[in-house]
C-alpha cells in the first residue's frame, strides 16, 4: 500500500502525489497531514519547518502544507489527522519515506508554535483508518 492509498482510504486523496504532503477532505474539510516520527515534542507533531523552507517559495508542498495549517488554526473545531511517516535519513532535504503507519492515524488536537515559530499539532487519540473513513 502507498501512503496516497492511505489517503484515499480516510476520504482526503492527494492533490498531487509526488509532492502533497497533506489532504482535505471534501465530504467534512478535515485536514490530513503526513508528520515524521522522529519530529515530535511530547505529544505534538511539528507541521511546519520555517527555518528549511520558509524561503523556498517553489516549494509547492509547503505552500500547500501552510495553507493546511492555516485552516486548522483557523477552525480550532476542524477535524484534523496525522499519517506517521519514518524517514530513510532524518537529515535529508527533501526527505524519503522509508515506511508509514498504514493501519492508524493520529488525532490532532491543539496547534501551537514553538520559540522559532514552528507549529507542532498536539495529538488526542490514535485511531484505526476504518474508523476515520467518510
Amino acid at each position: 500500500m502507498a501512503i496516497s492509498d492511505v489517503f484515499i482510504a480516510i476520504g482526503a486523496p492527494l492533490i498531487n502525489t509526488r509532492w502533497s504532503w497533506g489532504a482535505v477532505r471534501p465530504a467534512d474539510g478535515a485536514v490530513v497531514l503526513r508528520v515524521w516520527q522522529d519530529e515530535t515534542q511530547g505529544r505534538a507533531f511539528r507541521v511546519t519547518h520555517h527555518a528549511v523552507f520558509a524561503d523556498d517559495l517553489s516549494n509547492l508542498g509547503y505552500q500547500e502544507r501552510l495553507k493546511h495549517v492555516r485552516m486548522i488554526r483557523d477552525d480550532p473545531k476542524l477535524a484534523s489527522f496525522m499519517i506517521v511517516c519514518v524517514a530513510k535519513d532524518v537529515k535529508a532535504i527533501p526527505r524519503e519515506i522509508q515506511g508509514f503507519n498504514s493501519r492508524e492515524v493520529f488525532v490532532g488536537g491543539a496547534l501551537s508554535e514553538n520559540e522559532n515559530r514552528d507549529s507542532w499539532l498536539a495529538y488526542v487519540d490514535r485511531k484505526p483508518i476504518a474508523d476515520v473513513k467518510k
